[in-house]
């Protein structure tokens, strides 16, 4: 306990103090006339222009106060990211340099990019990699900031292209890590992350400035300039960025997107600004890989409204409950106008999507009249006849008490599934969850209800660009590079033999991985760096964060694979010797049937261990002895019943 007490102190006196001189040195902070000042919650870009002619001589003030007030505010997970020595190498005059931090060649994990010119740093997304398998029971893992933390007076602001959920919930760590940097997104977007720091006593030092996709407004903040551009996604307000450098580096960086002609609520891509920006002279195009494999065009959101009025004009049979998730409020759209047409009540489930749906009706994404639509409980629907209720729900496929899981277990407040409802799961399964969700469809199906899933009806269409999209994507922009990005490492080859189909040379097409460091050259020159970024694998474990190496997940990888055994000797503590009979506890062990024949020769063995060890080395550490001990049992154990458990000797004298 002392250890991690002092810990904690260490990194609470890191974050608190000013930085060191010698990395002021070799750190200078840039020079400009933006005054940062994290004050209020939302900035419309009328008040950043009149920011941006405020003189500089506030800004050290500004600075000085904002290191006092943040620190009221840090959420306790956000301070232990670790310390890390590395520095990053110099940047040479007008070059441009880009970094990818994160896990570049998977799905579905903590992406995030950096952008930097001469001192100045602009991160794209914050994304969130939710627990999977090998995290051995962790909440979350996070992107590793750690080598920015001593660069955090030098990054200018973030980018944040949409308002997914696994694009914005690492903010509520990086941003404190980072003094707060101002962030930039479309409005929907700016107003989901505004939830979300709310939650977390966050919000009153944020700077959160929106902008508008599809304006071809740039947002001049030096050194660069970035223009935010429209296209389509699962989410409205979904955009991409385009960003200019003085050091006459010029890049399109699409993050999720896909081309919709007929979307259901927001407007198409905008492939006019897009092919405009190739009058630029793109030097590189960032774009996601993560439907390449998939041929031809996505479906589009026109055709997945019609198969779901169908559903719903031919329901006549008690409840109907949609699933998708909260953030999809195009879906909830198409389903409020059905159900207006149709004559059916919805009703909302789980506060994620009441919340999500609260906010795009204020915003005026969501056109709803508030008769058709109301928060599920059992005294709102008790008056609405079963066949006429509409319930739209959210599922999510990392959680296991998510709104539809408590359906399929019985627990959920509101709602208690039985024979005759039938459930629409209106969203794709996410890669590496199937054996999650085939354990929720078992569930539901023994308590009698209907499935439809996109194999059987099109109730929902794929949220990324395939081949024939990314073509476009590709002919549009006409980049000098072409760089894959966010998608398993196979997906990412596969996007680049479609770049090469329509005519990239292979040695223009970056496949950088993670930690890897490329600059840009004035010239258009591109150079790789042998030096990598030292990024972790960090996971967010209850209210701590740790590296994956940690002792923690390796102790629960070897519970998880075999079994816990803990051996008690009470000794004299003046001559050593045992006093009583050895006293065993054992997990997940052995059948019942062996467990007093196993017991019996653990007991023996480790006796023998101890007493041998003793008799050979009579003072020995019993740190010492406890190795010796454990190593003896290991082998034993091995050899005799062919297992490999997490053995524990313990001595207590007497």
């Amino acid at each position: 306990m002392k250890d991690f007490l002092d810990e904690l102190d260490n990194e609470l006196n890191w974050v608190l103090e000013e930085t060191p001189i010698e990395e002021k040195k070799s750190n200078p902070l840039p020079k400009t006339n933006k005054n940062t000042n994290n004050r209020s919650v939302i900035i419309k870009k009328e008040e950043t222009e009149t920011q941006q002619k405020q003189p500089t001589n506030n800004n050290q003030k500004n600075n000085t106060q904002n290191t006092w007030n943040i620190t009221g505010y840090l959420n306790k997970k956000s301070l232990n990211f670790p310390q890390t020595k590395f520095y990053l190498p110099t940047l040479r005059d007008w070059y441009t340099r880009f970094i990818p931090i994160g896990w570049n060649n998977e799905t579905w994990a903590k992406n995030m990019w950096m952008v930097q010119y001469w001192d100045d740093i602009v991160l794209i997304d914050c994304w969130v990699q939710f627990a999977e398998t090998d995290m051995f029971w962790a909440n979350y893992s996070v992107p590793d900031v750690s080598f920015l933390t001593r660069y955090k007076k030098q990054i200018k602001w973030f980018i944040i292209t949409h308002a997914h959920l696994d694009h914005i919930w690492s903010l509520k760590h990086v941003l404190p890590a980072l003094w707060m940097p101002p962030l930039y997104g479309t409005k929907l977007t700016i107003w989901l992350i505004k939830k979300s720091l709310e939650e977390y006593n966050l919000l009153e030092k944020a700077t959160l400035i929106e902008v508008e996709a599809g304006k071809w407004i740039k947002e001049k903040i030096w050194p660069l300039e970035v223009e935010f551009f429209k296209v389509n996604h699962s989410i409205p307000d979904s955009s991409g960025v385009y960003i200019k450098s003085p050091g006459w580096a010029k890049f399109v960086h699409t993050w999720d997107f896909k081309i919709d002609f007929t979307p259901a609520i927001d407007a198409p891509a905008d492939l006019t600004r897009i092919k405009k920006i190739w009058d630029e002279w793109i030097s590189l195009l960032l774009s996601d890989s993560t439907g390449s494999i998939r041929k031809w065009f996505c479906k589009s959101e026109k055709d997945i409204g019609e198969s779901l009025e169908k559903i719903v004009a031919n329901h006549t049979k008690w409840r109907l409950i949609i699933a998708a998730f909260s953030s999809w409020i195009s879906r909830v759209q198409q389903l409020v106008d059905i159900c207006n047409k149709h004559d059916r009540q919805i009703f909302l489930s789980w506060r994620s999507m009441i919340e999500n749906v609260n906010i795009a009706r204020n915003l005026g994404y969501l056109k709803v009249k508030s008769w058709i639509i109301k928060k599920m409980t059992p005294k709102t629907t008790q008056w609405i006849p079963p066949h006429k209720q509409v319930i739209i729900t959210t599922w999510s496929q990392w959680e296991e008490f998510s709104a539809l899981a408590r359906m399929s277990e019985g627990k959920h407040n509101s709602i208690e599934i039985v024979k005759w409802d039938t459930i629409v799961f209106s969203s794709s399964v996410v890669p590496g969850n199937e054996k999650s969700v085939g354990w929720l469809l078992n569930k539901l199906v023994k308590l009698g209800a209907n499935i439809i899933t996109k194999d059987d009806w099109e109730v929902h269409t794929w949220w990324h660009a395939f081949q024939e999209e990314q073509k476009i994507m590709l002919k549009l922009v006409r980049p000098k590079y072409f760089m894959p990005i966010y998608g398993d490492l196979y997906f990412r080859h596969v996007h680049k033999n479609t770049a090469m189909s329509i005519g990239f040379k292979e040695e223009n097409v970056l496949m950088l991985g993670n930690w890897n460091i490329v600059d840009f050259a004035p010239d258009g020159a591109v150079f790789k760096s042998r030096i990598k970024v030292p990024i972790q694998d960090l996971i967010v474990d209850g209210h701590g964060m740790w590296t994956a190496t940690s002792h923690v997940l390796k102790a629960r990888e070897k519970m998880m694979n075999s079994w816990v055994l803990v051996i008690l000797f009470r000794i004299d503590k003046k001559t050593k010797a045992i006093l009583w009979h050895l006293k065993l506890e054992t997990r997940w062990l052995v059948y019942l049937e062996e467990v007093r024949y196993v017991h019996k020769i653990i007991i023996k063995k480790a006796k023998e261990s101890y007493e041998n060890t003793i008799k050979d080395i009579p003072d020995i550490e019993e740190k010492d002895l406890i190795k010796v001990i454990k190593t003896d049992m290991e082998t034993f154990l091995l050899k005799r019943i062919d297992r490999e458990p997490m053995i524990i000797p313990m001595i207590l004298e007497v």
